[in-house]
């Protein structure tokens, strides 16, 4: 039986501990995937409990010097074997489609019941799943973790001190203090090596401080070992702002939840709630479920779900969202989704599955790094005896450069150079209503070169409207032109009669039921009006019955094409009465938002199914100029295929399920929201609000995400070409080489986390 769990991991303080936990898990029998995300200290585990049990990978876990607990509030859910192949996206040992664990996969809770004296052990969970006793590395442990380097540092002030006043003795402080600070590392390193890991920068730290110790640099090695504890502490309280950061930007739920039994009202953990459950919001609280008004008026904020700043009015059979902001009145809602399904424990979940598909640059640093220490450790060993032994030089200076090599070969200020960026900022779009699936997906966002739009339900409201009315003669009015279309379309349920008959009833027309209905499949309709033959539809089904079309009604029919609408003639089997244009109006905002692309460089595009005409009208009303109509959804994959042969990365925005095939072949692929559920499901990037000045913003975090990562990566690389220089030529001691590489990542780390205050809006 596979089970998919989701844990927290304590102790790990660099990107390389994310990947050697990771590695070695992905080894073990029974463990069919695996993604450790370091900068939310999230472990995503799948694996077969009749072949490795959860003791197992604690133990597994703790043998590399972290610990690890399932979940808090969260139940494991119970996956098929066979799933584990079937991912359009996956890395070296991980694989998660969509949002896996929630609407495709069934979990098992024991909450069914609705006793309100519920027990709950443990810490209180957030209506997400998520517990307040996260635990870090450098939390509660924060002090025990800072006295060996503090013991170190003192050590090596009192030797300097005793070493200025003569006592011959110092050196034993200095070894003291080296012992004390240096034992964490030394066993960091043992049991990476004893796990088959090889040697990371705590073994090699250690290999450095003892080989100063023997060269009598008492000092060094003390200094060395100590300032690596103090920066691998820097490292961990920066690791923790990190994931803070990631995770005050998501935690948004409040942690119990009032809820009503009868007569009686009960506050309980926002985790116990189930569905059917009733909650009680009072005005400026956060609704702590997903769930649906069933008493009260109130407008609610949902810019934490959605981005969408302006509150949205909410009444009974409205949807809430847990994490979102009640307003001035209160409401009373039903649960629709246990805490550990609701939309914002699907962003959540998302964004701590953002590491198993992982950008471009982070697997190409990750392949590096995997040759990068091995090649160090060789340059150190002939550095250290090649060199004396091939030029006769005096081989002390040079075993102490050596050394010094082995503390440069760490790459992990390189390593956390992107990771920590790809997750705060999917973190910043998540809390902006944009879903980004994965570092791929980012990186893809700030490549994009083109962008390609569908029209209905994308560039347009996907809600067809009728827009003109035209009688065909001076004794014909509007009401008798709406009287008879809407009596004809009464019993249709295609969306052209829906337009009709909202129009007919926003006018005040009242119409009859048409008898005898009957659909003409691509003509229009026929049905018996006040006792008469009456019909809706094409100018070819009039002219098929016999009855002709005035030449000015064709010419309207033609204009209305032109303006986008699809005309509809509605008459009798005498004459036709008139002409109803109807449209699929624009969005209010299309037009400002592709200007914006455009504007940002990107070539903008329309697909469409629809005619040339229409497809031209609708075109001109947003400002673009590159439009494809009478395209299939094959033809509008191939469609895109042109576009990125022209000018290369290719996104594609549609509505998630009619345009399938081309958002599979876009990168990324681009869902307009449609709702919660659908957006959450499809594509690599989701809008959870309609709005497509979003993506505009999307693509601009993206660039700036880049931008952050090359920064990173660009200060690591020239910061290790510079140390490697200063060690050979002798300049750099190996104390401030130590320092430089523990800055390093602490840098990178804050460098990264400044994305998390990307302002830029739509506007």
């Amino acid at each position: 039986m596979v089970v998919s769990e989701r844990w927290v991991v304590r102790g790990m303080d660099c990107a390389h501990c994310a990947s050697r936990l990771e590695k070695t898990l992905a080894r073990m029998e029974g463990v069919k995937r695996v993604s450790v995300n370091f900068a939310t200290g999230a472990l995503l585990l799948e694996y077969d409990v009749t072949k490795v049990l959860p003791a197992d990978l604690k133990r597994a876990i703790a043998a590399l010097g972290y610990s690890a607990e399932a979940r808090s509030g969260t139940s494991p859910s119970y996956v098929h074997d066979g799933d584990a192949g079937n991912c359009k996206d996956h890395s070296e040992h991980d694989c998660h489609c969509g949002l896996e664990g929630h609407s495709h996969v069934h979990s098992h809770s024991d909450s069914d019941d609705h006793d309100y004296d519920r027990s709950h052990t443990g810490s209180h969970v957030h209506a997400h799943g998520h517990s307040h006793d996260h635990g870090h590395s450098h939390g509660e442990g924060g002090v025990r973790e800072l006295l060996p380097p503090l013991a170190g540092a003192i050590g090596i002030g009192l030797g300097f001190l005793l070493r200025r006043l003569g006592y011959d003795w110092y050196w034993a402080v200095y070894l003291g203090a080296s012992l004390v600070a240096g034992y964490p590392v030394a066993r960091a390193g043992l049991r990476s090596l004893l796990a088959g890991m090889g040697a990371d920068i705590n073994l090699l730290t250690t290999v450095a401080g003892i080989g100063a110790l023997f060269l009598g640099e008492w000092a060094e090695g003390a200094a060395v070992l100590t300032l690596f504890s103090v920066g691998e502490y820097l490292e961990g309280m920066a690791s923790d702002r990190a994931r803070r950061s990631i995770r005050e930007a998501l935690d948004l739920a409040p942690p119990t939840a009032r809820v009503r039994q009868g007569e009686v009202i009960a506050v309980i953990p926002a985790g116990d709630l189930v569905p059917g459950d009733t909650v009680i919001i009072l005005p400026g609280e956060r609704i702590p479920a997903d769930g649906r008004v069933i008493l009260g008026d109130s407008s609610v904020n949902e810019a934490p779900i959605t981005g969408e700043s302006v509150p949205v009015e909410k009444a009974r059979g409205s949807e809430v969202y847990a994490g979102t902001l009640n307003g001035e009145g209160s409401l009373e809602i039903i649960v629709t989704r246990e805490a550990h399904d609701t939309t914002l424990a699907r962003i959540v979940s998302m964004v701590e599955d953002a590491q198993s598909k992982k950008a471009v640059s982070e697997r190409l640093i990750d392949r590096f790094a995997r040759y990068w220490t091995p090649a160090m450790i060789l340059l150190s060993v002939l550095v250290a005896f090649g060199v004396p032994l091939a030029t006769g030089a005096e081989i002390r200076p040079w075993i102490y450069r050596g050394l010094t090599v082995l503390i440069v070969s760490c790459p992990c200020s390189l390593v956390i150079s992107t990771p920590v960026t790809v997750v705060a900022a999917i973190a910043r779009a998540a809390r902006n209503g944009v879903l980004i699936k994965g570092g791929v997906h980012l990186e893809d966002l700030g490549r994009v070169r083109a962008i390609a739009f569908d029209k209905t339900g994308t560039v347009t409201k996907g809600k067809m409207s009728v827009e003109t009315v035209l009688p065909a003669a001076p004794d014909v009015t509007e009401e008798q032109v709406l009287f008879t279309a809407a009596s004809v379309e009464s019993r249709s349920e295609h969306p052209l009669a829906k337009a009709i008959l909202e129009h007919a009833e926003a006018k005040g027309v009242t119409y009859e039921t048409g008898e005898h209905f009957v659909s003409l499949r691509g003509r229009g309709a026929k049905a018996k009006v006040s006792g008469r033959n009456a019909y809706v539809g094409s100018e070819a089904l009039f002219l098929e019955l016999g009855v002709s079309v005035p030449d000015d009604i064709r010419e309207k029919v033609l204009e209305l094409r032109r303006m986008g609408q699809t005309a509809v003639l509605a008459g009798n089997g005498e004459r036709v009465l008139g002409v109803i244009g109807i449209s699929d109006q624009v969005r209010n905002e299309a037009k400002e938002a592709l200007a914006r692309l455009s504007d940002m460089g990107l070539h903008v595009t329309v697909h469409t199914g629809d005619d040339e005409v229409t497809a031209a009208a609708v075109a001109e009303k947003i400002g673009v100029k590159s439009f494809k109509a009478n395209l299939l959804p094959d033809q509008k994959q191939e469609a895109l295929r042109e576009v990125r042969k022209a000018y290369g990365r290719t996104a594609m925005v549609g509505d998630g399920v009619n345009d399938a095939p081309s958002l599979a072949e876009a990168s990324p692929g681009i869902a307009m929201g449609q709702g919660a559920d659908v957006a959450l499901e499809t594509a690599d990037v989701a809008l959870l609000k309609d709005d497509l000045r979003k993506i505009a913003w999307a693509v601009e975090l993206g660039r700036a995400s880049r931008a952050l990562i090359f920064q990173n990566i660009a200060f690591s690389i020239a910061l290790k070409s510079v140390a490697l220089v200063a060690v050979l030529g002798g300049v750099l001691p190996i104390w401030l080489a130590v320092m430089a590489d523990s800055g390093a990542a602490v840098i990178v780390t804050l460098n990264g986390l400044r994305i998390l205050g990307f302002k830029k809006e739509n506007n």
